[in-house]
């Protein structure tokens, strides 16, 4: 107002000015006078700060960031299709039903603001549960009387996607319930696969009212429990089920969580949008409910050449590769972020300890097989440095190094058998009675073919012989599972953490060196009974791991690390992939996208 008033004012100045000079002599000049348009401010330096103080907040752990913005959908890509969407009716359920991780959620989550967003105690990759990292989700407390029981308190107010036949009514514990008993006692299911009948049957899930879920199982069960039931089983509304029959079909999604399935075409892609009654704030930003995202799409794109040229051209805001991939990305698109974890799964040969007609049940014949493999160099050459020397049975991520001995702290024997010595290796097979060597088979898939041709070229300087054998994946995973290769075989270690050590555990699938050892048994029946006390576990496990080493039952060969790349709009994602046990993908409920920074990019 007071700009207009001022302009009026010189206005009216100016135009007796102009009569004046008409009337006057010939010889006065005009006065020039120059006036500021009114459109044009000038913006103080002051309130610059102003304006970027609006643009920051203090998140919970008191920093302060940038604000979150809602808007936009994140884009990323699976390598292969969803395989189901019904849980107890599909193999490996938690890594193949995708879409559940985002629409449905569980008992307990993990805790973000200990992620590498936060405070890096987790790197929320491991698939694994740990409690002390754990939060409610569905639970909003619970309870352990004593070491059979837990009691689980649900969360009121939470609400089922507004779709019949739930029409969004409320979350309640017969729904628990009726989830976990579905999970753990269906034909084919993972409790129904995984566990032994009496140990499976001694189970119970009761709902004494409400808001009141009661788990007992079989003494010193209690972590168990709370893995299985708390962080595994995923809860659907029974509603859909007594329906439909089931949940098989994508167009029966119904969850709980932050989004919701509203298009899936097989082979191609996954689209989700935003609930907009999701119950949740975010952990970082109190005021804030999530998500942040409009929406989630995943392209289901095979090809990995294909996949790194979405992510070059900004038509995919996320993507993991492999060490083999990581080095084109850094040269052509120097813009991204990056992060790279060692591996969570490792390839390892396994041998046949259980057969004392074969060599390696002497354990100089399995450390000679060790020394006689340059590990270091594999590391260099194979991988270009690109690969963790010392990967199992425990990985080198910040939820588990209070269980990790870097190499260097080793005992020597230990350190001396990730070292290179061939004389060495040669000396304890001539002790073991083979100062020839020997002639074994080993079986892979023909993705392990490149690596195994290494350890073969390597073996015979010492002697050792080593016929591959190819199988087609199916058969490859038929013999894996029932355990019957004849002397080796190439394959995965099961999620080196401490409580599921399954690769060590007498009668488990993944025990494919048929390892039956009262040292290791004694301590997996310690970590069951004491799982909920991580520090005396944490050392139990750190004890352990220096004996498994020395006993050299498989040999562990070095993994490359795995890399996540994501564009910087993306804002609070740090490489998080798996929040707790299992929850792939459920990162995107908690990062917001920078739509401005995105557009001053060019996308």
């Amino acid at each position: 107002m007071k700009k207009k008033v001022v302009w009026l004012v010189v206005s009216c100045l100016m135009v007796a000015a102009l009569l004046l000079a008409s009337c006057g002599p010939a010889a006065v000049e005009e006065e020039e006078v120059v006036v500021t348009p009114e459109e044009e401010e000038v913006v103080t330096e002051e309130e610059v700060v102003v304006a970027e103080e609006k643009e920051m907040v203090r998140d919970s752990l008191g920093r302060l960031v940038k604000k979150p913005r809602y808007g936009g959908t994140l884009v990323t890509t699976l390598s292969s299709d969803i395989r189901g969407f019904d849980e107890p009716h599909t193999s490996w359920a938690q890594a193949l039903c995708t879409s559940l991780h985002i629409t449905n959620e569980e008992l307990l989550t993990g805790d973000f603001t200990k992620g590498p967003t936060g405070t890096g105690e987790a790197s929320w990759v491991a698939n694994e549960f740990f409690d002390h990292l754990s939060v409610g989700c569905l639970a909003e407390s619970w309870e352990i009387p004593d070491d059979q029981t837990i009691i689980f308190h649900i969360r009121q107010g939470v609400h089922w996607h507004d779709k019949p036949p739930v029409n969004g009514r409320e979350l309640v514990a017969d729904d628990v319930v009726f989830s976990a008993e579905r999970c753990m006692f269906t034909p084919g299911s993972y409790g129904y696969s995984v566990y032994q009948a009496e140990v499976r049957d001694a189970l119970t899930i009761t709902a004494p009212d409400k808001w009141t879920v009661v788990v007992k199982w079989l003494p010193g069960y209690v972590y168990e429990a709370m893995r299985i039931v708390a962080e595994y089983v995923t809860i659907i509304p029974p509603d859909m089920v007594e329906l439909h029959g089931d949940m098989k079909d994508w167009q029966n999604s119904c969850g709980t969580g932050p989004f919701m399935l509203v298009d899936y075409v097989p082979g191609s892609s996954s689209t989700f949008v935003r609930n907009p009654d999701y119950w949740r704030q975010h952990p970082l930003y109190p005021d804030d409910t999530m998500p942040y995202l409009d929406g989630v799409k995943w392209l289901i794109i095979p090809d990995a050449s294909t996949r790194l040229s979405a992510m070059r051209t900004g038509k995919v805001d996320r993507l993991g590769v492999g060490w083999e991939y990581a080095e084109d990305l850094i040269k052509t698109s120097p813009q991204l972020v990056m992060v790279k974890n060692p591996p969570a799964l490792s390839a390892a040969i396994f041998m046949r300890t259980d057969k004392p007609e074969l060599p390696f049940h002497d354990q100089r014949v399995r450390q000679a097989l060790q020394l006689g493999l340059d590990n270091q160099a594999i590391v260099n050459d194979y991988y270009v440095g690109n690969a963790v020397l010392v990967n199992h049975p425990i990985t080198p991520l910040p939820e588990l190094m209070d269980m990790y001995t870097p190499l260097e702290e080793l005992p020597e024997v230990v350190q001396e058998l990730y070292g290179y010595n061939p004389e060495k290796a040669k000396q304890l097979l001539a002790e073991a009675g083979y100062p020839d060597g020997f002639t074994t088979e080993i079986i892979c898939t023909s993705g392990g073919v490149d690596l195994l041709s290494i350890v073969k070229a390597y073996w015979e300087e010492i002697g050792v012989i080593l016929n591959i054998e190819v199988k087609e994946t199916a058969v490859f995973t038929s013999i894996g599972f029932r355990r019957t290769h004849k002397e080796m075989i190439l394959d995965a270690t099961i999620d080196s953490t401490p409580r599921t050590w399954n690769n060590f555990a007498p009668d488990n699938q993944g025990n494919k060196s048929m390892i039956d050892d009262p040292v290791v048994n004694e301590a997996i029946e310690y970590w069951l009974t004491h799982s909920m006390e991580w520090d005396n576990i944490a050392q139990k496990a750190r004890e352990t791991y220096l004996y498994i080493l020395e006993q050299a039952w498989t040999v562990p060969l070095p993994p490359g690390y795995s890399f996540t790349f994501w564009w910087p709009w993306l804002k609070d994602y740090n490489g998080e992939y798996s929040i707790a046990f299992y929850n792939w993908h459920n990162y995107a409920m908690y990062l917001w996208i920078d739509q401005d920074l995105k557009k001053e990019m060019g996308y």
